[in-house]
C-alpha cells in the first residue's frame, strides 16, 4: 500500500510536470479512494503546495512561486551573511563540500571562489549560477526541479548521491532542538537533505537564530549527527535560545555565534 508520504511525493512530481492532476486519475494511479485523494489535496493545499479546483488540483501560479523564492532570499539576509563569514573558515582547498537548496548555504558560496581544488555538489540551481564562472568544480545533483526553491528533488538525487563522499556538508533547517535535531516543513527537501548527509562525514548547521527552539514536521536528523552550529547574533539572544545553545554544547556538540 502507498503510503501518505509517498503519495504526497508522487503528487507533488505529477504537478511539477504537468501543472494538474485530477481525482479520478490520482485514485487510479494510487490504488486508493478517491475519498482519500480529496483529503490528501486538503491536507496539501493547507500547507501551499497547490491549489484545489475542481475534479482536482492545479500547481502554484509562477508568480506566487517566485515570491516566496524572493521572500526566502530576504529573510534574515544579514544574520546569514555573519553565519556565512563564520562557516567559510572550516573549508579548506581541495575539500568536496556540499551545499543543500538553502539560502544560508547560497550566501555562503559567495565566499568559496578562492579556494583551490575545490569541489562543490549541490542541488541548488541558485548556487550553480553563483559558481559557474569560477575555478569550483560543481556538480549538480539531478531530479526534477522544485520552483519555490529552485532546487532539485527526488529519487534521481538520492540515487546519485549514493556515489558521491564528502567532506562537509553545509546545511539549513526551519528549526532546530536538541530533542528532535533539524526538522523542515517538506517533504522532499527534507529527504535531499537526508540523502546528502547520508553520504557527508561532518554536517555543519547554518541555522540563523530564529530557527533555534523551532520544531517543524519533518526531521531530516537527529542533534546527534550534527557536528557543528554556526548561528548569529545580529539580534540579542533570547533565554530560550541561549538555554537550547548550551544544551546542545553539553551533548558535544561546537556552536559558534557569528556577531
Amino acid at each position: 500500500m502507498v503510503t501518505p508520504i509517498e503519495r504526497k511525493k508522487k503528487i507533488i512530481e505529477l504537478l511539477e510536470s504537468k501543472n494538474y492532476v485530477e481525482i479520478s486519475n490520482l485514485s487510479t494511479l494510487l490504488k486508493v479512494s478517491e475519498m482519500t485523494v480529496r483529503r490528501d489535496l486538503e491536507k496539501m493545499e493547507a500547507e501551499g503546495l497547490l491549489v484545489r479546483v475542481l475534479g482536482g488540483a492545479k500547481a502554484i501560479q509562477k508568480n506566487i512561486i517566485e515570491d516566496t523564492l524572493l521572500e526566502r532570499a530576504s529573510e534574515n539576509l544579514q544574520a546569514k551573511r555573519l553565519i556565512a563569514k563564520e562557516a567559510v573558515k572550516f573549508i579548506e582547498d581541495g575539500d568536496v563540500i556540499a551545499f543543500d537548496a538553502s539560502t544560508s548555504a547560497f550566501e555562503l558560496s559567495k565566499l568559496v571562489k578562492g579556494f583551490k581544488n575545490l569541489t562543490v555538489v549541490t542541488n541548488n540551481l541558485s548556487i550553480v549560477l553563483e559558481l559557474i564562472d569560477s575555478d569550483v568544480t560543481v556538480i549538480l545533483l539531478g531530479g526534477y526541479v522544485r520552483a519555490n526553491s529552485l532546487s532539485t528533488m527526488g529519487t534521481s538525487l538520492s540515487m546519485y548521491m549514493n556515489s558521491i563522499n564528502i567532506n562537509k556538508l553545509f546545511i539549513s533547517a526551519r528549526g532546530l532542538t536538541l530533542s528532535e535535531g533539524l526538522t523542515d516543513s517538506t517533504i522532499d527537501e527534507g529527504e535531499a537533505k537526508q540523502a546528502m548527509i547520508n553520504k557527508s562525514n561532518k554536517i555543519i548547521a547554518l541555522v540563523d537564530q530564529s530557527k533555534i527552539g523551532l520544531v517543524k514536521f519533518f526531521q531530516i536528523c537527529p542533534a546527534s549527527e550534527i557536528s557543528i552550529v554556526v548561528t548569529d547574533e545580529y539580534k540579542p539572544l533570547s533565554k530560550n535560545q541561549l538555554s537550547m545553545i548550551n544544551d546542545l554544547r553539553n551533548v558535544n556538540i561546537e556552536v559558534l555565534i557569528a556577531k
